[in-house]
């Protein structure tokens, strides 16, 4: 546990500003691979900012980068619980869950752990029959996809309590 000085956040904060400006510059160009790369980057500096990691999941899925766009879209997702707004964690969520659909039925664990992450954020919320048609809906494709894996119907008490902060979520990071 080791709190950044100002100079510090001052310093990553330059550095990611930098990252932006040049991201946009490829975007513009029209080199979104380099776009991309620049804002994968700037997101490793600031995990906790929910529009970065939103920006680079945007680019991520355009390029069809569908494993990178889930990621950042949960990346999303969580700094947005993180820092008290659960709501806003439900769009990006969602979006990762529609780019996980892509890798089935091979990737089925990435589409079961988005799914878990969405339920619970859903019954956080106090939205429990959209967390249960999250979970049929999953386990629907998984079926279509072939494969045998499902996604656990939980209870609200059986929910995870760390939230969307999951462990797959920091192995995938």
């Amino acid at each position: 546990m080791s709190l950044q000085s100002p100079k510090n956040k001052d310093s990553v904060q330059s550095q990611v500003e930098l990252l932006v400006g040049e991201a946009k510059k490829h975007n513009g160009a029209g080199d979104e691979a380099l776009a991309l790369d620049c804002y994968r980057q700037a997101a490793a500096l600031m995990p906790g900012a929910p529009w970065l990691q939103h920006r680079t999941a945007e680019i991520a899925r355009k390029l069809k980068q569908y494993e990178l766009a889930a990621v950042h879209y949960r990346r999303a997702a969580a700094a947005f619980v993180a820092a008290g707004f659960p709501k806003r964690a439900v769009a990006p969520l969602r979006v990762a869950w529609q780019s996980s659909l892509v890798g089935l039925p091979g990737q089925s664990e990435a589409l079961i752990t988005v799914t878990l992450e969405l339920a619970h954020v859903q019954r956080t919320l106090g939205l429990s029959p959209e967390a249960a048609m999250s979970i049929s809906s999953a386990n629907q494709a998984l079926r279509s996809s072939g494969s045998a894996d499902r996604v656990p119907v939980t209870t609200e008490s059986e929910a995870p309590t760390s939230g969307v902060k999951s462990e797959p979520l920091r192995r995938l990071a």
